[in-house]
């Protein structure tokens, strides 16, 4: 079933040798483009520290289990879990369907997980997938940073089978202003990612031919004692990674750290960080209407 699944794709690398997935060319992920390799690099070094501060994706993950249908049936079928990490989700997968394929672009991420899942380091962008193949995608905080969302979309939509399932929760706009307004104190440049709207999500993913069980925005917050340790909080978890080139470049000052802290919106005393996040259903119609 694995096997089937997956494509002879140059740009996909195995972890975990297994026969199953012998149909993967075993190559070093290539990123398609130099902001796709600066985020591969900076998820990789964010490995280690990643559960211990990823605080708001975990909320996302629980609330987005609650979506999933929990049938027997669901032992039958074929998961794939999408920017997958350190396998912080594939445990609960594991238990919810028969096989689960874990695929992330960092292959740091996917080493540090002692589960023996079959993992594959690739571009979701280039995705090694057979059409019509997978049973479910579940995807947790990771399609934000695609460089092409509709795209994306298209490509799950192709590789899940008719009435296959995807459960995704992404980043859209609104998310880190606190982050922004600060760094505002600085300069004009971009600090932080450019999220897609949810309307823009929506839209896409009926292009792509879902249709929607549900699409619900949620707004997680993190709170810090310090700005600092909130800023600190997004470059732990490999959230400083930026979708587009008008960034600014290079290492800030002291002085210019200090400008930004004290420029940080403060709530009760306590610097928070926000994320705007849409929780999505989503089926492959079984047939075209």
């Amino acid at each position: 079933m694995i096997a089937q699944a997956l494509t002879d794709n140059h740009s996909a690398q195995t972890v975990n040798k297994k026969p199953a997935l012998s149909a993967i060319n075993a190559e070093q992920v290539r990123p398609h483009s130099a902001l796709k390799k600066g985020a591969s690099n900076k998820f990789s070094k964010a490995a280690e520290q990643y559960n211990s501060h990823a605080n708001v994706q975990k909320q996302a993950a629980s609330d987005l289990f609650k979506l999933i249908n929990t049938q027997p049936h669901n032992q039958n079928k074929l998961c794939v879990d999408l920017g997958a990490g350190p396998l912080v989700n594939t445990s609960q997968l594991n238990k919810q369907y028969g096989q689960v394929i874990a695929i992330d672009l960092s292959l740091n991420m996917l080493k540090s997980a002692a589960l023996t899942n079959p993992k594959v380091c690739a571009d979701m962008d280039n995705l090694p997938l057979q059409a019509n193949s997978i049973d479910v995608v579940f995807s947790n905080f990771a399609v934000q940073w695609s460089a092409n969302f509709e795209k994306l979309m298209q490509a799950l939509y192709k590789s899940l089978k008719p009435g296959g399932q995807a459960y995704i929760s992404t980043v859209v706009a609104g998310s880190l202003n606190e982050i922004k307004t600060a760094f505002a104190a600085l300069d004009n440049r971009s600090h932080i990612n450019t999220f897609n709207t949810h309307a823009y999500i929506n839209q896409s993913v009926q292009k792509a031919g879902f249709s929607i069980n549900s699409s619900q925005k949620v707004i997680y917050t993190d709170c810090y004692s310090s700005p600092l340790k909130a800023i600190k909080s997004i470059k732990a978890i490999g959230a400083t990674t930026q979708n587009h080139a008008n960034s600014r470049q290079g290492l800030l000052t002291k002085s210019a750290l200090q400008r930004v802290c004290k420029a940080y919106p403060l709530l009760n005393n306590q610097a928070c960080v926000s994320y705007h996040v849409v929780l999505l259903s989503l089926k492959k119609p079984i047939t075209n209407t």
